[in-house]
C-alpha cells in the first residue's frame, strides 16, 4: 500500500538526504541536476521516495522523475501507466 506523495513530504526526504541545500530555495518544478545535484544524489532521493511512500519507480523512468513536481505526478499514475 502507498501513502500519498506530497511536495512537503518530498522536500523532506530531500533535506535528509542532501543536507547541503535549502529545500525552500527548489521550485518544485525545477531539475534536480539543474538545481546541483548529481546522479548519487538523485538516486537517494528516489531510493527514499520508494522506501517511505511505497511508491515502485521503474528503472526506464528513473530519469523522469528529476523534479519534486514530477515525482508526485508519476506517484499518482495507476501502476502500469506509461510515461
Amino acid at each position: 500500500m502507498s501513502i500519498k506523495v506530497t511536495e512537503q513530504g518530498v522536500r523532506e526526504i530531500i533535506a535528509g538526504v542532501v543536507e547541503r541545500v535549502c529545500t525552500d530555495d527548489l521550485q518544485a518544478s525545477e531539475d534536480f541536476y539543474d538545481f546541483g545535484f548529481d546522479s548519487l544524489d538523485h538516486a537517494q532521493i528516489l531510493m527514499r521516495i520508494e522506501e517511505v511512500f511505497g511508491v515502485l519507480i521503474a528503472e526506464d523512468d528513473l530519469d523522469d522523475c528529476r523534479s519534486i513536481e514530477a515525482i508526485i505526478e508519476y506517484a499518482a499514475r495507476p501502476v502500469g501507466q506509461a510515461c
